[in-house]
């Protein structure tokens, strides 16, 4: 049976857009879409970051921030260093503490006796600050270094389907899910490996600078007292907020933390924009399609024929109904002359047997396209 045959059943057309306008009414169906991409690490921007800052550290650490403290400790007399006035008035406010008195001389002889130290120390904020800072910077370097062993080039993604609908006497289903990966060239590989032993070249001058801060007496000191981390948000100390040097290494702070937050959502998904609705309709109307294919299948391959041909012209100009609604919200305007050459040129390359132009496309397509080209031409 011919084409020009099955597109003439015109008491057919009513039937099938009634069945299409119920199947997509009664449709339900979602899709998400997930990316999976870290090629952006490539920037490696955080080695540039940590290489600036390396050096205006390295001044801090070399010339840390001293404090005195006063240490008051009740001690044997023979253990104190150093007998103050405010070890005389602690005497004399705990008496308990004289053993002896001599009669003769008068002289006081206490047991114990309150030593009193003025001491320097690297015991301050902003020194602690740094301390946590090195500790933070060797753990991002660790995992790093941990990520550039095993690092590709990805640019995965993957997108599910689901939709359901029913028909008079059937309900219908569908699961999708389509999945692709990228397959870098050799030369994307060269390139990536030269420039991972760059930073790996890098990274071992930063564990340098690593290495000497923590054999500095500053972290030693606080090491050995076990301060507490720093932890966020900062005090935002005049040193902090002033000093040159403080303030990168305070950037350089915010930096780690933020390359951390991202990184606890590596590899990066991103949800579809607003246009995953239109993408969407694409695939409502693929499932429409897909039913219509198991619809069609019958012991008799003739009968098969018969029905997927008819379902064809139609399902044609809602496709074009839908790619021309999809290049209008775009801002593209195809001309009725542009969109039947389009068709024609598809039929000249299935068509070997002979030569299809113009007015053989508009005499196939007339009847199905006329009424629709009327509705669409405003926007042509």
């Amino acid at each position: 049976m011919s084409m020009e045959k099955e597109v003439s059943m015109e008491e057919e057309n009513d039937v099938f857009q009634q069945r299409s306008a119920h199947f997509l009414k009664k449709l339900e169906s979602d899709m998400d879409y997930k990316s999976e991409f870290n090629g952006d690490l490539m920037s490696f921007d955080w080695v540039n970051e940590i290489e600036f800052a390396c050096p205006r550290i390295d001044i801090i650490v070399r010339n840390p921030k001293l404090t005195l403290i006063k240490e008051e400790n009740l001690v044997k007399v023979e253990r104190a260093k150093k007998i103050t006035v405010d070890s005389v008035k602690d005497l004399a406010k705990h008496s308990q503490y004289i053993s002896r008195v001599n009669k003769k001389t008068k002289d006081v002889e206490p047991s114990k006796i309150l030593d009193v130290r003025n001491e320097e120390t690297y015991n301050i904020y902003e020194n602690r600050f740094l301390y946590t800072l090195i500790q933070d910077l060797e753990k991002f370097i660790f995992q790093k270094e941990k990520m550039l062993e095993h690092f590709e080039l990805n640019n995965n993604k993957q997108m599910e389907y689901k939709g359901n609908s029913t028909t008079e006497r059937e309900k219908i289903q569908i699961e999708l899910k389509i999945s692709s990966s990228s397959l870098p060239s050799v030369q994307d590989d060269k390139k990536l490996k030269e420039e991972i032993e760059a930073i790996k070249k890098r990274i071992k001058r930063i564990k340098e600078f690593l290495s000497s801060w923590e054999k500095s007496e500053m972290y030693k000191e606080l090491d050995k007292a076990h301060v507490t981390l720093v932890k966020p948000p900062l005090k935002k100390t005049n040193i902090l907020l002033k000093n040159p040097n403080f303030r990168i290494a305070v950037r350089l702070w915010d930096i780690i933390r933020m390359y951390d937050y991202e990184d606890n959502d590596v590899p990066r998904e991103e949800e579809g924009n607003g246009s995953i609705d239109v993408m969407k309709g694409f695939l409502d109307h693929s499932f429409f399609i897909d039913y219509l294919v198991l619809d069609s299948m019958t012991k008799s391959k003739r009968e098969q024929r018969k029905r997927m041909s008819h379902y064809a012209v139609i399902l044609l100009t809602e496709e074009m109904n839908r790619v021309l609604a999809l290049l209008k919200s775009s801002g593209i305007k195809v001309s009725e002359e542009e969109l039947l050459a389009a068709v024609a040129k598809k039929m000249k390359e299935g068509k070997s047997d002979r030569l299809v132009g113009m007015d053989d496309v508009k005499k196939k397509f007339k009847s199905a396209l006329e009424e629709y080209l009327e509705r669409t031409k405003q926007y042509l």
